[in-house]
């Protein structure tokens, strides 16, 4: 849910996208958190 919190693209279906979004979680769960992770130890802080 927060992926779909910060989408800035127009969601036209928003029924497919959350089941694709859904049948991907288990899949990208782990790629999103270690973004995170590297983001806050890595990222530019301006």
């Amino acid at each position: 849910m927060d992926c779909l919190k910060e989408n800035t693209t127009d969601v036209r279906n928003i029924k497919q996208y959350l089941l694709a979004a859904l049948y991907n979680a288990p899949t990208t769960i782990s790629p999103y958190y270690q973004a995170k992770v590297n983001y806050d130890f890595y990222g530019n802080h301006d």
